[in-house]
């Protein structure tokens, strides 16, 4: 028995740059299940593969192919799960990760068997095993979380229950290790990736982490936590936490124990505004101990957004968040979200508010309901676009209110300079060197030559 685990590439504009790779954790969590139960994979990573996933099923010759990723690799994964069948119809192909957890019924294709919603690497062990045994049974079937599967023509959808994140292993990073050099933040290289939470507690309207593990917030054994950073050979962390800065005695633990046990890392987090503002101190702590970037959802510069987000914050609290944190020694990626009705003094004033808060790194998202939201309901009569590729921030699924298209993009790309521009008298960008360009643009021409 063999397993195939892939990773589409991420197909947006700016995935070419190879500015923002995190190693494919997801994937090694399920690397680390199917090896405790002596099953041999290999993990397919889209973002760094050499080959086309056609080639790699030929090489590797797969009975399972495991695929997972967001709504904007939705095409590749059904496109992949067909490539396997055509190579060898008895090929059992599996979809899952975030996407498919809440929009499970844009994967029931002919070509897919199994639809896998649930965290649990353990249950996704035991379907391997069902299948292995070919024993696929509605009986044996129906035990596996959140499972989707055909029966008699029509699917049967398991219920999906959440789990208690500490049943998670600590990642066998193999794979990790063996393309170390390839993973990178920023100006941060060799960065690891590490889970410390499921979900969110927070009810932003947009947001889609908040709803993953059936909606319920999960926070990790600290002591296990421990663990997998004082093992991880690695100097860099991001913490992929929806939000990693929540609970207040937590967050000193976490702190007491990094002390403790000597642990010298850089670290990078997504936080909340209000969280900011209301410990200073925790912030200070933190930075001490190495969190050199907090990614910090300000999304707006107007408080009608950001009571329309259900944000719970304001306008006065995103720049007292940003002041806090350039007080210390690390720095405030601030993520905003511009709306369709901007106009060209909107994308003005959102430039004029960065230069005045002073925040010097900047990601401005056009403003896009996920499927899967409470947000997507409310505007999904006014979607203009069906390709899953649109939804990745970049472009418009509703039609601009002010700006005509041409003029909206033409505006939103002026200020994507701009904001660079501020982001790159820092530094932040100097390792974008000739020889940087060159590798980039040579690993661009390969991947459009092989066709991805």
């Amino acid at each position: 028995m063999k397993v195939l685990l892939i990773r589409p590439h991420a197909p947006n504009k700016l995935n070419f740059t190879k500015i923002l790779d995190n190693e494919p954790l997801e994937l090694e969590y399920l690397h680390t299940a199917l090896k405790a139960k002596g099953i041999e994979d290999y993990i397919y990573d889209g973002l760094i593969e050499e080959t086309t996933v056609k080639d790699t099923i030929i090489r590797e010759k797969p009975d399972v192919v495991a695929i997972t990723g967001y709504i904007t690799q939705q095409n590749l994964m059904i496109k992949f799960c067909s490539i396997s069948k055509e190579i060898n119809p008895s090929i059992k192909t599996i979809v899952g990760g975030v996407h498919a957890q809440r929009n499970f019924e844009v994967f029931f294709n002919d070509s897919i068997d199994y639809v896998y919603r649930s965290e649990s690497v353990d249950d996704f062990a035991k379907l391997i095993l069902i299948i292995k045994e070919g024993n696929e049974k509605v009986e044996k079937l129906k035990i596996i979380n959140g499972l989707c599967f055909k029966e008699q023509g029509k699917y049967i959808k398991n219920q999906l229950t959440p789990i208690d994140i500490n049943e998670l292993p600590i990642p066998d990073r193999e794979h990790f290790y063996k393309n170390k050099s390839k993973f990178r933040y920023l100006d941060l290289t060799e960065v690891a990736t590490i889970k410390t939470a499921f979900s969110c507690p927070y009810s932003c309207n947009f947001c889609y982490c908040t709803l993953l593990n059936g909606g319920k917030y999960q926070a990790r054994d600290l002591n296990l936590v421990m663990e997998e950073l004082k093992n991880l050979d690695c100097q860099n962390v991001q913490i992929a936490d929806d939000d990693f800065l929540i609970d207040k005695d937590r967050l000193w633990e976490f702190i007491r124990l990094i002390k403790e046990n000597n642990i010298q890392k850089t670290f990078i987090c997504y936080s909340r505004a209000d969280f900011v503002c209301e410990n200073e101190d925790i912030i200070k702590a933190l930075a001490d101990i190495g969190f050199k970037y907090f990614l910090v959802g300000l999304e707006a510069v107007d408080d009608s957004e950001l009571k329309g987000f259900n944000k719970q914050t304001s306008v006065d609290m995103n720049e007292r968040c940003v002041k806090i944190i350039n007080s210390t020694s690390s720095k405030c990626i601030a993520l905003m979200i511009v709306p369709i009705d901007a106009d060209k003094k909107y994308f003005d004033n959102l430039y004029r508010w960065v230069k005045k808060v002073n925040v010097k790194y900047v990601t401005v998202s056009i403003f896009t309901p996920i499927p899967g939201t409470p947000l997507f309901d409310q505007y999904k009569d006014k979607i203009t676009s069906e390709d899953p590729e649109d939804w990745d921030f970049l472009h418009l699924v509703l039609e601009p209110t002010k700006l005509s298209r041409q003029s909206f993009y033409r505006e939103y790309n002026k200020l994507f300079m701009r904001l660079y521009k501020i982001a790159k008298k820092t530094g932040i960008y100097d390792f974008m060197d000739l020889k940087y360009y060159k590798n980039m643009l040579t690993d661009y021409l390969k991947r459009r030559m092989r066709g991805d």
